[in-house]
């Protein structure tokens, strides 16, 4: 059984804390090279970004492991400085007062092309940095928000962060490309798949995104191991929120990010699997509800 933290307290490192207690914890090594992702695709505040108070729990949580180093390490889309992207949005300078031993823009590193025989949709694969093959355990901070061409992005979408800009330029941005699109999110989490997941629904967009859109501030902040139980749970919140029709009428387990999360075997299979704990949130029946 998968279990899910879903949190809402007053203060956001405090509600990082409870839901990582809830989610079973992280169950890092001792003296493991930690990297963190937090998500600055683009130059806009949250949530167009992760909110720097869950990239500060978040590193305050890795540090009771006593890791060997903490790494925070972001690439932001094509046309954009990652690391002034960071620091416009305070993602950097909450990495540096937390004390990481890094901050490391995907930008700036060697990068390595790799194949995977499921990624069917990737047919000439695609390429990831190099450092990934040094990393113990990875943490990724994605927004649990909606996306106006990838209908939404969470955990698997946050995998597309470390594919290169050109890897980037083959997906099929438009209307028409749902399957497809959803098909190549899901199998860029074949490699350097995040071992934890904390998502930042203090703020989401329940329409547009994944910049702009209509705000809604639920509060919450969201942890799981698993990629899909932390998409369908971010999914049925959106839809306590009211969203978009392609979300709000449909069963989550039908999107295409999900169904070929589901095929390709990344996480649970069906809502039996997965556990919500809660803690603060009122809604979470409504929540639960919506996991369908």
């Amino acid at each position: 059984m998968v279990q899910v933290g879903v949190v809402r307290k007053k203060d956001i490192i405090q509600s990082v804390k409870t839901s990582i207690e809830l989610a079973g914890g992280l169950k890092i090594k001792e003296n493991s090279i930690v990297l963190i992702r937090p998500n600055a695709n683009t130059a806009d505040y949250p949530p167009g970004s992760t909110n720097p108070e869950v990239l500060k729990g978040a590193i305050r949580a890795v540090k009771e492991y006593d890791p060997a180093k903490i790494i925070v390490a972001e690439k932001s889309m094509t046309t954009l400085d990652t690391i002034k992207v960071m620091k416009y949005l305070g993602l950097y300078q909450a990495a540096e007062s937390e004390g990481v031993d890094e901050i490391v823009s995907f930008d700036d590193v060697e990068w390595k092309k790799v194949r995977h025989k499921d990624a069917k949709s990737w047919p000439h694969g695609f390429s990831v940095p190099a450092i990934l093959d040094t990393i113990d355990y990875m943490i990724a901070l994605p927004i649990v928000k909606t996306h106006w061409t990838a209908l939404f992005t969470m955990g698997l979408k946050s995998q597309i962060s470390i594919t290169s800009d050109r890897d980037r330029r083959q997906l099929p941005h438009g209307q028409d490309f749902d399957e497809l699109f959803g098909n190549m999110i899901a199998e860029a989490n074949l490699v350097h798949k995040p071992d934890f997941y904390i998502s930042d629904a203090t703020k989401c967009f329940v329409t547009d995104g994944p910049n702009v859109g209509t705000l809604r501030e639920p509060g919450i902040v969201m942890a799981t191991n698993d990629v899909i139980a932390n998409d369908v749970v971010g999914l049925a919140l959106l839809k306590t929120l009211g969203t978009i029709d392609k979300i709000q009428n449909k069963s989550v387990w039908k999107q295409p990010q999900i169904k070929r999360a589901v095929e390709l075997g990344l996480g649970v299979k069906s809502k039996n699997e997965i556990q919500i704990k809660s803690d603060g949130v009122t809604e979470i029946e409504s929540i639960a509800g919506n996991v369908l």
